[in-house]
């Protein structure tokens, strides 16, 4: 068994997970995810610039908080498959009408036992929906 080193005390525990999520797409995701999140989702999507990264990132802002920031680069993971990183929970007062609405509007549904409103956005990451409150 590896001995682990004692961490100096550097201003006490975490206390809470933030309300802002960094994910990375490909380049060619941009419209796809913009459409997904903008039109489907009826978040609203703003492309802001850095001027340390060649491509614009996509912002999303949450109505009822959070952002999720959508930085473009051509080694991100990209499939038509499910991701097998961390997957995100976004709040809906009716998740049963939103998972609807997504696989109406074509996104693709994710089985999962955990429950069943789990759908993938262009390019391959999961978001589950989970009731708000």
């Amino acid at each position: 068994m590896t001995r682990r080193k004692a961490v100096p005390d550097r201003g006490g525990p975490v206390t809470a997970l933030g309300s802002n999520v960094h994910i990375f797409a490909r380049p060619h995701q941009r419209e796809p995810l913009r459409w997904c999140f903008e039109t489907v989702l009826s978040c609203p999507v703003a492309t802001v610039g850095h001027p340390a990264m060649p491509e614009p990132m996509l912002i999303v802002k949450f109505p009822g908080g959070g952002n999720l920031s959508i930085e473009f680069t051509p080694d991100a993971p990209d499939d038509d498959r499910p991701r097998l990183g961390a997957w995100l929970e976004l709040r809906a007062e009716d998740p049963a009408a939103l998972m609807r609405t997504a696989l109406e509007a074509g996104l693709t549904q994710v089985k999962h036992p955990g429950h069943p409103y789990y759908f993938m956005a262009p390019g391959g990451q999961v978001f589950t929906i989970a009731p708000a409150g």
